[in-house]
C-alpha cells in the first residue's frame, strides 16, 4: 500500500530534478511513490532517466503535454495521480526525507484526528546560486504537538507577526495532508485542489481552513533547495526576480488573475518580492471566500517596512518602498498609506558571512561544508538535530 505519494512537478531544470529523483531513490522501503510531472519543453532527459537508468517502479512520470500548462495546472495534474494515503509536493530542486512515512505513521496513532503534518525545513542555496556569500540554515527545535488552526489564521490572513512573510509552514509544500482532507479541499473550493498561480500559499490558506487536526514538528523533514533557475534565487537578485515574474506571467494563464483592482500592488514592476506575492494570494482567498481581513491592512503596512529593511542596496531599497508606496497610494483610497514609514536605508554591515546560531536555527556558511545537492546538505543537518530513528522508534519522546 502506498502511504505517501511525493509529487515533483518540474519545469525546464532537468538536471536538478534528476538529481532529486535519485537521492529520493536511494530511500529503502515500498510505502511511498514519487510522481514526477514533468512540464518542460523537452521531454527526453527525464524520461530517458527513469525510464532507461532509473527504472524503479516507485516512481511515475507524467509527460509534458501538447503546450505548456500554467504552474497550478502542473500541482493539480500531479495530485490527480497520486495514490497515497498521504500526500506532499516539493519543488524539483529541493530534497523531503522518504521515511517521513514512519513519522506519518507514528503520528496517526498518537493524535488520531491528524489531516495535515507541518514541519520546519532546512534551506540551502544550490552552488551555482550563490553571487553573495550565503547561510545553509537547520532549524534545531525538537518538539511536537498541535498547531492552533485560531493563530495560524491570524498570521497567515491577517499577518498579526507583521513580518515580511508569516511563519506559518503549513500546507502541502513541505508538509504532508491526508487524502482526505484534499479531497473536502476540493469539494470546498473550485471543484479543484488548486486555484491561484500561487498554490502553495494557496494550499495554507485551504488548509488552515479545512483540516480538523495539525501537527506541527519542530524537527525538519526536508530542504527547501534555490539553484540559480528557481524563483528562490529572485530573492538573492532584483534581476532575478523580475525575470521570474516575467516568465510566470507569460506562462499563466486562467480565470484569476495575480493583478487585482481591490488589491493593486504590481508584481510585474522593480520592487516587487515574494512579500507581496504572498500578500496577493492571501488577500485573494480572504475576499473570494468571505474570510475576516480585520487587522491585515495597518498589519501588512507594517511588513512590507519589514521587507524594505531587507534591502542589499539602495536601489533595491528605493525601489521596494516605491512599489508598495504606489500600491498603499491605490489600495482602498489610500486608507493604509500613511502607516507605511518604512525607515531610511541602512547598508548591511555583512552579508551572510557568520556561521552561529540563532533563531533557533543553526546557520552555516555554505562555501565551507561541501554539500553539492539538497539531500547531501539534508545528511550533514541530521547530525545537529534528533535522529530520525530515534522519532520512529518512540524512543525520546518530546513536546514543546
Amino acid at each position: 500500500m502506498v502511504h505517501l505519494t511525493i509529487c515533483l512537478p518540474t519545469r525546464n531544470r532537468q538536471a536538478y530534478c534528476i538529481e532529486t529523483i535519485a537521492a529520493l531513490a536511494q530511500a529503502e522501503g515500498q510505502d511511498f511513490e514519487v510522481v514526477v510531472a514533468d512540464n518542460s519543453d523537452d521531454p527526453a532527459p527525464l524520461a530517458d532517466y527513469l525510464t532507461n537508468e532509473l527504472a524503479d517502479p516507485r516512481f511515475r512520470l507524467l509527460a509534458p503535454e501538447a503546450s505548456v500548462l500554467p504552474m497550478v495546472s502542473n500541482w493539480e495534474r500531479a495530485l490527480e495521480h497520486a495514490r497515497g494515503r498521504w500526500i506532499s509536493v516539493i519543488g524539483d530542486d529541493d530534497y523531503i526525507d522518504p521515511r517521513l512515512v514512519a513519522i506519518i505513521r507514528r503520528y496517526e496513532v498518537l493524535y488520531r484526528d491528524v489531516d495535515a503534518i507541518s514541519w520546519e525545513c532546512m534551506s540551502y542555496n544550490w552552488p551555482d546560486n550563490r553571487p553573495v556569500p550565503t547561510l545553509a540554515n537547520i532549524p534545531i527545535g525538537q518538539g511536537a504537538g498541535p498547531n492552533s488552526t485560531e493563530a495560524l489564521a491570524n498570521q497567515l490572513f491577517r499577518w498579526s507577526e507583521r513580518k515580511r512573510r508569516p511563519s506559518v509552514g503549513v500546507g502541502i509544500y513541505h508538509g504532508a495532508i491526508k487524502r482526505s482532507l484534499m479531497e473536502r479541499i476540493k469539494e470546498t473550493y473550485g471543484g479543484r485542489y488548486f486555484e491561484h498561480p500561487n498554490p502553495d500559499w494557496e494550499s495554507s490558506c485551504k488548509v488552515i481552513m479545512q483540516a480538523r487536526l495539525i501537527i506541527h514538528s519542530q524537527r525538519p523533514f526536508s530542504v527547501l533547495g534555490a539553484c540559480a533557475a528557481s524563483n528562490s534565487a529572485a530573492t538573492l537578485s532584483p534581476e532575478v526576480m523580475k525575470q521570474r515574474i516575467e516568465t510566470f506571467e507569460k506562462e499563466t494563464t486562467g480565470p484569476i488573475s495575480l493583478h487585482r483592482p481591490e488589491f493593486p500592488f504590481s508584481l510585474n514592476k522593480g520592487g516587487a518580492s515574494v512579500c507581496l506575492s504572498i500578500a496577493v494570494t492571501t488577500s485573494w482567498f480572504c475576499q473570494t471566500y468571505g474570510v475576516s481581513l480585520d487587522g491585515f491592512g495597518i498589519n501588512f503596512a507594517h511588513a512590507a517596512m519589514d521587507e524594505c529593511v531587507f534591502s542589499a542596496t539602495q536601489d533595491e531599497y528605493d525601489a521596494k518602498v516605491a512599489c508598495f508606496q504606489s500600491g498603499f497610494d491605490r489600495w482602498e483610497n489610500g486608507r493604509w498609506a500613511g502607516h507605511f514609514k518604512p525607515a531610511p536605508f541602512k547598508p548591511p554591515r555583512t552579508i551572510n558571512q557568520i556561521s552561529g546560531l540563532g533563531d533557533d536555527r543553526l546557520n552555516v556558511r555554505e562555501a565551507d561544508i561541501g554539500a553539492a545537492t539538497p539531500a547531501e546538505f539534508y545528511r550533514f543537518g541530521e547530525h545537529a538535530i534528533t535522529p530520525m530513528d530515534s522519532l520512529i522508534t518512540g524512543t525520546q519522546v518530546f513536546a514543546l
